[in-house]
């Protein structure tokens, strides 16, 4: 059952969380990418659309990092938790136009794991729909700052520390997910979480060029 309410008590509980450890966070981020010019603070993650999440059968996906966000989207509050709603109501936009193979994987994973039985050909060539269908989960990444255009060395040493740790850990008991997946974080996951929520669900990364179709089965499989 959707909770509206509950929903937002969620999302407010992860702001507080990112309000108390931005300088804690930051120093860590500045230290492993050296950001000259860092922003003000950390970015939002939590639940896409509190009019959609089911927290009952409530999914986490667990990425990697965002690319491209600059200094102004964040003096702007312009998070990532409302740039991925306003997506999955008006479609593509900005940078997440620039890969759009992340954003459609991610969909169709969710409208999978929603139901596991419907035809994976045909989910494979979803677009708008698997959109759409993120609105139904909750986001979080590994990096709660920006990242490069790949995930190096830097990504690995703000992935392991103990600060993203205590924060992934907090984010589970506010969220309190049915299901994980993470989509090539596994490792760094294990690493800090020892605690059950539920089934962990190792896939690649959503943008990895790997065959739709066999990402599905892979994800089916993993059920």
């Amino acid at each position: 059952m959707i909770d509206l309410d509950q929903n937002r008590k969620i999302n407010a509980a992860l702001s507080a969380l990112y309000e108390e450890y931005c300088a804690d966070y930051l120093t860590t981020y500045i230290q492993a990418f050296g950001d000259g010019n860092p922003p003000e603070r950390i970015n939002e993650f939590g639940i896409i659309d509190e009019e959609r999440y089911d927290a009952d059968n409530g999914i986490l996906f667990v990425a990697k990092e965002t690319n491209d966000w600059d200094n102004k989207d964040f003096q702007n509050g312009y998070f990532f938790r409302k740039w991925m709603n306003s997506i999955t109501k008006q479609g593509l936009s900005g940078h997440a136009k620039e890969h759009p193979l992340m954003w459609y994987n991610i969909g169709r994973w969710a409208s999978l794991l929603d139901n596991p039985s419907q035809s994976i050909p045909a989910l494979a060539e979803a677009k708008g729909e698997a959109i759409e269908k993120i609105g139904t989960v909750a986001f979080t990444n590994i990096n709660k700052v920006r990242g490069k255009n790949q995930a190096k060395s830097e990504y690995a040493s703000l992935a392991y520390s103990d600060i993203s740790g205590m924060l992934l850990r907090e984010e589970l008991s506010i969220i309190q997910p049915k299901m994980i997946v993470c989509c090539g974080t596994y490792y760094e996951f294990v690493y800090h979480v020892r605690d059950s929520y539920g089934p962990v669900i190792a896939m690649p990364h959503p943008g990895a060029r790997k065959n739709t179709i066999t990402m599905l089965e892979q994800l089916r499989a993993s059920l």
